[in-house]
């Protein structure tokens, strides 16, 4: 998004598109400053995807028409425009999510930024879920998703379209249109079905690139100005103020709700009536020229500015959150266009300079995918099927006091990097065989889970001295005995057991967001809850023998008068999400199990 080439590669440069841009992008920042103020600002995507497919169009037939056209120049521009600064921004945003974020929300940092570099975000995203209900302070590169569907574009529509114009250059508006109408109609299927996939997926987006590109092709299609009423432009503006207020987050979006933006922008494409129009001249004001010049670094800057000061200072006053996102934000974006983006496109597009151009998106690439997957294999320790037939994911190899392996489900999983550093500091081999989602059970009756399946051949494989393992007692509802079968298939191949009890839960109000909101502790479980987890706790303690031992960690995080612990002393957030603990949670157990496992003679 935001990435379209400039008015002025497509030929006579028309200010007004950048006055879009600008009513576009300031939509976008207005809605992610506050939702309240413009319930729809979030359309200001599907404008941007228009001028991008209307401007993009128009610089692939200029060069057609004059026999010139190149791929690599046209990828050279591309690279040109949007790399320099997406790097200095993605950069600048892991290093700010190093000092803020916790090592959980970093590694999800990570996994995205490797995403966004590869051009994939939205698919990332997609599987995550709901774009209005992914957390939103914890999530940098949420914004990159658009960006990724216009590079997909990028990717596969010169080709096409260079192929159209070589061999049936007179039909292209016809299938441009059936390509607008078959994207239109998987995107207001996928809507309906999975509103995740036509929310993030091209094939359901392309249908706004391709209402672009169609205008592009029209006859008489140069940019100067026609005798077609200008109260079409106007009309355009109203479709497109009507957007920013009656589409909200309730919508199913974007299926056909996304035609009321996208034919809006179509209308101010048009060059309608004299350029002393209205519609012309407010898009055309300095101001507004100016903001769509900078928009890509605006929009860049703004979402991890926002997501950072949101994370970092949750606890502050609205009005203190507001201040810092503007001026942060401000001096971020323009820093970006003046110091970074304007001469990283004026050196990259030189015509001399193709190779190097394409030198620095390998560059990029190969630095920026790796280190996204790095940092979040250091900060998030959790494995898969894979990784478990193969005898799960090591640590500290070397280690000469014995041998341990984490098992369970994400309750396991959240205390993974705390056991790599408690296998380092005593000098333990550490295999990790806990997955997410996962279930580490057998079961009493019926089929055993590929997981639990895997991770007792691991288990019966590596003999360990130490066995720690944590899931979610809820599964131990309906199948009560499915511990005591796990601890007795277990027994002859480990030394100790130990496991660890579930942790309060908190109340759904008990979050950063819900803190933004005006909540403040005491937070306290739902009752019913907390007799639930309880009895849980309880069972699995009745457990304790010889060999296994149970790490009660209730005093940790439940006060004598109820109170969920939300933070540390330091003010650190001991929850990831309601029943998940952060790493520093983790590691307010790491003492008491250190201690147990003192206990067995370590």
């Amino acid at each position: 998004m935001l990435a379209s080439p400039s008015a002025a590669a497509a030929g006579e440069y028309r200010p007004a598109i950048d006055g879009l841009r600008a009513v576009a992008v300031l939509a976008v920042v207005l809605f992610h400053l506050e939702r309240r103020w413009l319930p729809g600002g979030f359309v200001g995507v599907d404008i941007f995807f228009v001028v991008s497919g209307y401007l993009i169009t128009s610089v692939i037939l200029r060069d057609c028409d004059r026999n010139r056209f190149s791929f690599g120049r046209f990828y050279q521009r591309r690279i040109a425009r949007l790399l320099a600064a997406f790097v200095a921004v993605a950069v600048a945003t892991l290093i700010g999510a190093y000092f803020i974020y916790s090592p959980q929300d970093f590694a999800a940092t990570g996994a995205t930024l490797a995403a966004a570099a590869a051009s994939i975000a939205n698919l990332k995203f997609m599987l995550q879920g709901n774009y209005f209900a992914l957390s939103p302070d914890a999530q940098p590169f949420l914004h990159c998703w658009s960006l990724s569907v216009e590079e997909q574009f990028y990717l596969l529509f010169p080709a096409a379209f260079f192929m159209l114009y070589r061999k049936a250059n007179p039909y292209r508006i016809h299938v441009l249109t059936g390509l607008f109408v078959l994207s239109l109609l998987s995107s207001i299927v996928l809507t309906q079905v999975r509103p995740e996939w036509a929310f993030y997926l091209l094939p359901s987006r392309a249908c706004e690139l391709f209402a672009g590109s169609i205008l592009a092709t029209l006859p008489g299609r140069s940019m100067t100005y026609t005798k077609l009423p200008a109260a079409i432009q106007i009309a355009g503006l109203a479709l497109i103020g009507i957007s920013f207020w009656v589409i909200s987050e309730g919508f199913r979006f974007p299926g056909y709700v996304a035609m009321l933006p996208v034919v809006g922008t179509a209308c101010l494409l048009l060059p309608c009536g004299k350029a002393e129009g209205l519609a012309e001249r407010i898009l055309s004001s300095h101001a507004l020229v100016l903001i769509g010049r900078m928009s890509y670094s605006i929009y860049l800057c703004h979402w991890p500015v926002f997501s950072l000061v949101d994370y970092k200072f949750y606890w502050q006053p609205p009005l203190v959150r507001l201040a810092l996102k503007i001026v942060v934000g401000g001096i971020a974006s323009a820093g970006c266009f003046a110091l970074i983006e304007k001469p990283g496109r004026i050196f990259l597009n030189h015509p001399g300079r193709r190779g190097l151009a394409f030198a620095a998106l390998a560059c990029s690439l190969v630095i920026l995918i790796p280190l996204g997957i790095v940092v979040r294999n250091a900060n998030y320790v959790n494995a898969d099927l894979r990784a478990i037939r193969k005898g799960g994911l090591h640590f500290n190899g070397t280690g000469r006091n014995g041998s341990m392996v984490l098992m369970g489900d994400s309750n396991g999983s959240m205390y993974g990097k705390m056991a790599t550093e408690l296998a380092r500091e005593r000098d333990f081999r550490l295999d990790v065989i806990s997955v997410e989602a996962g279930d580490p059970l057998p079961r009493s009756t019926g089929r055993n889970s590929p997981l639990w399946l895997e991770s007792i051949a691991v288990v019966k494989r590596e003999k360990p001295d130490f066995l720690v393992l944590v899931c979610n007692w809820e599964k131990l509802r309906e199948d009560p005995d499915r511990l005591s079968l796990a601890l007795q298939e277990l027994k002859p191949y480990v030394r100790f057991v130990f496991l660890i009890t579930q942790p309060p839960v908190l109340p759904e109000i008990a979050s950063r967001e819900g803190i933004r909101s005006g909540n403040r502790p005491p937070f306290r479980e739902d009752p019913e809850e907390h007799a639930i987890r309880m009895e849980l706790n309880e069972r699995v303690k009745r457990l304790q023998r010889d060999n296994v031992t149970v790490v009660d960690i209730e005093p940790l995080f439940s006060r004598d008068s109820g109170e969920v612990r939300f933070v540390d002393d330091r003010r650190k957030q001991l929850y990831q999400d309601r029943d998940h603990l952060s790493t520093a949670g983790a590691n307010l157990v790491k003492a008491d199990l250190i201690q147990a496992i003192s206990s067995r003679g370590r």
